[in-house]
């Protein structure tokens, strides 16, 4: 072999090291970013902050979970489950509604200090009722701030989740925004002293959104429903109105039997958005309510 021949064999072989070299490199350190990316756990204590935090990071390579997955009601009298600690552990950022909803929040934060905590409700403190959801307005102030708080704890992902802000929002504000604009227009042009009677504390702020006025406001869930005097208080009340309506989830309908039967007040179905599929189920949800009480002023 020529002196020729061995200077090309000693470039080729140089030349195919420098080439694994880069390679190797590339899926070493490639493979670290994409990891890094995935290492990031968002827990959300319920179905309205989990569909929310969903279209804020969609893309980001977070990992969303909703820790109260199989709750299908309101998180006022949840109880944290192993499986719960075992998913604050590996979190890096725990989003709760806030507002009071949460009662074991206050032991999350004691025996989690370093857990960076988002309230939701925190974007509108002047409100007492913390079911804020259930109004397109707070739920819109919601996805600012939110949206603020999580970029300040992902840096790095800030335009990402910037744009799925301006997304989501705009979706809010096409959709179930516009109509409820346009049902708090109709309710007030109609002159109708509709008078309501909620069976569901969330439906507090969603008549309060639209501009109706609520004679009775119960809780009701399987641990807690209105008692026989709170009833009567009730229909009391409603045999004074022009004009009654009764907001109740369809399954529950039956607990109004007796107001209904004493009053002729009618039944307008609504979902308490706590349950659902999909990232867009609180758009097709509050779009629902809203048409059910379109229908009714029709």
């Amino acid at each position: 072999m020529d002196n020729d021949e061995k200077r090309n064999k000693i470039i080729a072989i140089s030349a195919a090291g420098v080439i694994m070299l880069l390679l190797l490199t590339f899926l070493i350190f490639g493979k670290g970013r994409q990891e890094k990316s995935n290492d990031v756990t968002v827990v959300c204590s319920f179905y309205p902050v989990y569909v929310l935090a969903q279209n804020l990071l969609e893309g980001t390579g977070c990992n969303v979970v909703n820790m109260t997955e199989n709750l299908t009601g309101c998180i006022h009298d949840y109880q944290m489950t192993t499986k719960d600690m075992k998913a604050l552990d590996g979190a890096s950022i725990l989003m709760v509604n806030g507002g009071g909803m949460e009662n074991f929040l206050d032991k999350v934060k004691q025996n989690y200090p370093k857990l960076q905590v988002i309230e939701v409700s925190a974007a509108h403190t002047e409100q007492e009722n913390p079911h804020i959801w259930m109004s397109t307005d707070f739920e819109m102030d919601c996805i600012d701030f939110v949206s603020s708080a999580l970029c300040d704890a992902l840096p790095d992902q800030k335009d990402k989740i910037r744009k799925n802000a301006e997304t989501y929002g705009n979706k809010i504000f096409e959709g179930p925004y516009k109509v409820r604009l346009d049902l708090s227009d109709r309710i007030e042009e109609s002159g109708r002293n509709i008078r309501v009677i909620c069976f569901n504390e969330a439906f507090e702020v969603f008549t309060d959104s639209i501009g109706l006025y609520n004679i009775a406001v119960f809780s009701l869930d399987e641990n807690e429903t209105p008692s026989a005097a709170d009833i009567a208080k009730a229909i009391e009340t409603a045999k004074r109105c022009d004009e009654v309506v009764i907001l109740i989830e369809e399954e529950l309908a039956f607990n109004a039997d007796k107001i209904v039967e004493e009053t002729g007040a009618k039944l307008i179905y609504i979902d308490p958005l706590t349950s659902g599929n999909g990232a867009d189920s609180y758009i097709k949800g509050m779009t629902k309510n809203l048409e059910a009480m379109e229908d009714y002023l029709k």
